[in-house]
């Protein structure tokens, strides 16, 4: 087995608009891929038989924390404004690993945890409709 690096220097996440996003701030992990629902769903009965419920598209949430006041940031947040439809992808180059998302929201601006020497990352959430995870 060969030893993959995950690590945010083989890493490439681009958001239409902004660009490609490398200004990464504080938090571990600087970013995550996650699917907004469950892709299935289990119900069991009393009686001892069960359903399934599968969705045909779970939909997908990207979560990035930037160095605040960062271009990056700034232009996240014009997005978030402007209210404008987002996209954009992911890849590992050397893990082998990737997405595609389109069709998305920024459903949340950046955050702002100021006044101290504990100042917070300018975290961003975005979801999207339509996604491909490699």
């Amino acid at each position: 087995m060969a030893l993959s690096d995950l690590s945010v220097e083989n890493t490439i996440v681009v958001i239409t608009g902004v660009g490609v996003i490398d200004d990464w701030g504080r938090t571990d992990p600087p970013f995550t891929v996650e699917q907004i629902d469950d892709k299935s769903t289990l119900s069991r009965g009393l009686g001892g038989n069960a359903v399934k419920f599968t969705r045909k598209n779970p939909g997908l949430r990207l979560t990035v924390n930037l160095m605040p006041g960062s271009p990056q940031a700034v232009g996240l947040q014009a997005l978030v404004n402007s209210g404008t439809e987002v996209s954009g992808s992911y890849a590992s180059i050397a893990g082998l690993e990737g997405a595609v998302f389109s069709e998305g929201v920024a459903t949340r601006g950046k955050s702002m945890g100021r006044g101290g020497p504990g100042m917070n990352d300018a975290t961003f959430i975005m979801e999207f409709n339509k996604e491909g995870i490699l």
